[in-house]
């Protein structure tokens, strides 16, 4: 016990370091502490259930790093909510301006010299100047300790990337405002002669709830000099980041220095290709293969991935990522206006940010049987006119006139794209050199030719002889005696209407909205037990086994989040080698959607079986009198623990105990409102927390708590004697 109080006393010192609480907070926790006694943990519950830390600042400070969650003296750390090559992003609370902020401490390794700081120091000074909704907005930059960082805006909305990850790709309408709102961002900041260098999907942010998408990460961008200047080479030389290969120009990957606006064109003609398309313009191994790809190759066709996608969208994005850089639109404008007709209309009466009077054009899409690709016919677009356009100071004038910009025309042969050789006077361009080396490409190209051939019939001969039937996707009984049920894939309503009998009012199962489940996956028939918990993971004795003495078909309870992923690692390494064993595999915690698609079993009523649900031969609750959603039972015999799994109705899937029993954990993070933001195919959930989700309800819930749309959150480590788990076997997510 004396171990456990200095621990606390220790924690409540680092607390009083700190200075994040007032002194009369001090004063109340410290007698809490003396009233309660309780351990390191039990103090972190308490302030955060208090709500006057947060779990970052409670856990630095548990950590004795209370002096690291102040910089400058008015910033104070929040939390952290990325990191990335250039550094790491905090939220932060501005205590002078009394306004929640960004704010990205730079790595010491990318700004150790001088010169680099400097250059640093002028480019916040630009980014500082700009004020345009398509740009984030940068408010300071300090050093501190030989730390140096930014402010900057904060957003409370999620990266390209990881939105087409979780929703997949974009429809064309979505895709094509989102870059048409980059490029009027990138824009402004190249009227400010700035040029960002690394446009990419992740520094492309969309906000949660709708409105303008912002364009981040120009901390790297580098003021535009004159050709020749005395710093020409001395950026690069010193480490500066250049950008990033899935999507960087080919003059940028030979010559980081040379570049202009236009490398930014191309890089957003690649992310447009990205969100249509879900995948980025050129693979490889290597980043140096696909920065040979780059130079070498011709831009993707759009149309063999998006059949649905118009013609003229697949120009413009050949125009974007044109090798040479004049042949691609000379200024980020030229593309918006090439991108506003493919744009969602405006709401009556109102417009696109930064756009004029459009009609959305009628593109008959290409049919999808038709396999071959189908040269679409040159197309030209027309636009009101737009004011006359000045380029920064030193920069060519671009080469279009506003009021008809045509769209390039389709190449007879794509390959005269193909990157140009540097002139002859740069001797050390490794290109040249391979080109100029007199390799034998005709004798190779035929030996390549004759393996191609022979492998093909190698592969042909095992496929039909050697290699064995992947085991079929059957129901099966696993390891330790689990059923395990297949379910097909489909759609169903998610959440609840307000009007549903049980609801709560806090919105926490709403919106309703179509979520898409992929599949086939299995799903556990019942809950896992202890029998087949302690297989797994060794002895374990839940609270109702110890109540009923008994423990071989009541559901484990008493388990952990976390040990209930453990169980789900250990049991697909345990079966690796089984016959129903699947490649690329594995048991997990089902997801939230998951587990909802599976309760309803079809249906959209409160239960799986109707409006109601009877007590024990339907599910395991606790009846109530003012329940008018259960029918049965004593409302006045307390059940003390659950049943055995497997008693009561199966599902029209053949799932037992949705309803009641345990509850279950699922693999989501919690949040109340995490239905707003949502994906709708195969969603996910947050991409953090404080909780996870709880679903089903249990033996101590009334019936309202165990309805397919009812949902809570649990700590992680919790371990609760009316929450246990099932399983799900499916593909490994990517």
């Amino acid at each position: 016990m004396s171990s456990a109080a200095d621990a606390t006393a220790t924690f409540y010192q680092h607390l009083q370091a700190s200075r994040l609480l007032t002194e009369d907070q001090l004063r109340e926790l410290w007698g809490w502490i003396a009233y309660t006694k309780p351990d390191v943990q039990g103090v972190a519950k308490e302030l955060h259930r208090r709500s006057w830390l947060t779990p970052y600042q409670i856990r630095e400070i548990a950590k004795g790093r209370a002096a690291t969650l102040k910089i400058a003296s008015r910033y104070v750390l929040l939390d952290i909510l990325g990191e990335g090559g250039m550094g790491r992003v905090y939220r932060v609370q501005d205590a002078r301006m009394g306004r929640t902020v960004a704010l990205k401490v730079i790595r010491k390794e990318k700004l150790g010299q001088g010169l680099v700081q400097g250059r640093f120091y002028q480019e916040i000074q630009a980014l500082s100047a700009m004020d345009h909704p398509n740009v984030v907005k940068v408010y300071d930059a300090e050093e501190v300790g030989g730390n140096h960082f930014y402010v900057m805006e904060l957003i409370d909305g999620t990266d390209l990337t990881k939105i087409v990850r979780d929703r997949g790709a974009l429809s064309v309408p979505e895709a094509c405002d989102v870059i048409r709102q980059a490029a009027l961002g990138l824009e402004h900041a190249f009227e400010r002669g700035l040029v960002h260098r690394d446009i990419k999907p992740s520094n492309i942010i969309v906000p949660r709830t709708g409105g303008t998408v912002k364009l981040v990460d120009l901390g790297l961008a580098r003021l535009m000099e004159q050709p020749g200047g005395e710093d020409a080479h001395r950026i690069t030389q010193e480490g500066f980041v250049i950008g990033t290969p899935d999507f960087l120009a080919p003059e940028q990957a030979r010559n980081p220095m040379a570049v202009d606006i236009r490398a930014d064109i191309y890089a957003l003609g690649g992310t447009l290709y990205y969100a249509l398309t879900g995948k980025a313009p050129f693979d490889g191994l290597t980043p140096t293969e696909k920065l040979l790809k780059h130079c070498t190759e011709p831009p993707p066709r759009l149309l063999l991935s998006r059949p649905d996608a118009p013609p003229q969208l697949e120009q413009i994005i050949l125009w974007c990522m044109a090798k040479p850089p004049e042949e691609r639109p000379q200024t980020p404008l030229q593309l918006a206006l090439a991108l506003q007709p493919f744009c969602p209309a405006p709401a009556p009466g109102g417009s696109l940010p930064g756009s004029g009077y459009y009609t959305v054009p009628t593109v008959a899409p290409v049919p999808a049987h038709l396999g071959a690709y189908v040269t679409p016919q040159p197309h030209t677009i027309s636009y009101p006119p737009q004011p006359a356009y000045q380029p920064p100071p030193g920069y060519p004038a671009p080469v279009y006139t506003p009021q008809t910009i045509p769209l390039p025309p389709p190449e007879p042969a794509p390959s005269n794209q193909v990157f140009k050789l540097p002139p002859r006077s740069n001797a050390d361009d490794p290109i040249r050199r391979r080109a100029e080396g007199g390799f034998p490409v005709g004798p190779v190209l035929v030996v390549l030719g004759a393996l191609f051939v022979v492998g093909v019939l190698g592969f042909a001969g095992y496929q039909l002889f050697l290699k064995p039937e992947p085991p079929p996707l059957e129901p099966f009984t696993n390891t330790v005696e689990m059923k395990m049920v297949r379910i097909e894939g489909g759609t169903f309503q998610m959440g609840s209407p307000d009007t549903e009998p049980g609801r709560p009012a806090d919105g926490r199962e709403g919106p309703v909205r179509e979520v898409a489940i992929r599949g086939p996956f299995f799903m556990s028939a019942t809950e896992v037990t202890n029998t087949q918990f302690a297989r797994v993971m060794g002895r374990h004795e839940s609270k109702s086994a110890k109540i009923a003495h008994r423990t071989e078909s009541l559901p484990a309870d008493s388990v952990t989040w976390s040990e209930a992923n453990d169980f789900c690692q250990k049991l697909t390494g345990l079966e690796k080698e089984k016959p129903w064993a699947r490649k690329n595999w594995a048991y997990r915690l089902p997801t939230e959607a998951e587990w909802e698609y599976t309760a309803r079993a079809g249906t959209d009523s409160p239960f799986a079986f109707g409006e109601k649900v009877t007590f024990s031969t339907q599910a395991v609750f606790r009846a109530i009198e003012e329940d008018p959603l259960g029918t049965g039972g004593d409302p006045l015999k307390l059940i003390r623990f659950p049943q055995e799994v497997g008693k009561t109705e199966p599902n029209k899937f053949g799932l037992y105990d949705m309803h009641g029993n345990v509850a279950e954990w699922c693999g989501d993070w919690y949040r109340p409102d995490a239905y707003k933001d949502a994906a709708r195919d195969n969603p996910t959930g947050p991409t953090d927390g404080d909780k996870r989700v709880v679903r089903g309800g249990s033996f101590r819930d009334p019936a309202a708590a165990t309805r397919s749309a009812a949902r809570d959150g649990q700590r992680q480590p919790a371990r609760l004697d009316f929450v246990g788990f099932r399983v799900v076997y499916a593909p490994v997510q990517k």
